[in-house]
């Protein structure tokens, strides 16, 4: 477990792009994982993903990455323990974090933050999703997470994302803590 302090913790996080919704059915063909301390990125991580299928089309139409993309990509076995060199000792973060941690079952075993589910409870904003979060509350972000529906820039945007919820939940009375803000988020929203 990482230190429990917010202002001392180190975040892992993660973005990734798939075939479909189902982590039985479906496999990852990009991965991004970005570590962040202090507020500031200290290593970043991402790679195309051999998903051993074929990518339907309805999937490619939402992120871009075709099969022809892929010649040559590792497979996620390969690129597990680089993943899990970067998520060690954090706290892993990503927006709609169910949906992410499900085809990275190699991560699972750590602290999990949802960008999304806080958002909901720190923000009122007309839509959740991760680039509307980015354009409605002007989070800057470079050149990365411009590309919609890609891990990187999706990953970008995510810790953008989360170094605003966390400086509005320092202003709250909640504990300053990895503890106290995992509890905050797995409140049932209403």
């Amino acid at each position: 477990m990482p230190k429990d302090e917010l202002s001392t913790a180190t975040f892992a996080i993660v973005d990734v792009e798939t075939t479909g919704f189902d982590p039985k059915r479906d496999a990852i063909v990009e991965v991004a994982c970005l570590r962040m301390r202090g507020g500031a990125i200290v290593d970043a991580f991402s790679s195309l993903v051999d998903p051993g299928r074929p990518i339907p089309a309805q999937a490619s139409a939402v992120h871009g990455i075709y099969e022809a993309d892929l010649r040559g990509a590792p497979t996620l076995a390969r690129l597990e323990p680089r993943l899990r060199a970067l998520v060690r000792d954090a706290v892993v973060v990503a927006h709609n974090a169910r949906f992410d941690v499900s085809f990275l079952p190699c991560i699972s075993d750590r602290p999990i933050v949802c960008t999304m589910r806080m958002a909901k409870r720190l923000v009122d904003a007309p839509s959740y999703r991760n680039q509307d979060l980015r354009k409605s509350l002007r989070l800057k972000v470079g050149s990365e997470g411009t590309r919609a529906h890609r891990a990187a820039d999706d990953a970008y945007v995510t810790a953008a994302l989360l170094r605003e919820l966390l400086r509005r939940y320092a202003r709250g009375s909640a504990p300053q803590s990895i503890s106290g803000l995992i509890e905050m988020i797995a409140i049932p929203i209403r």
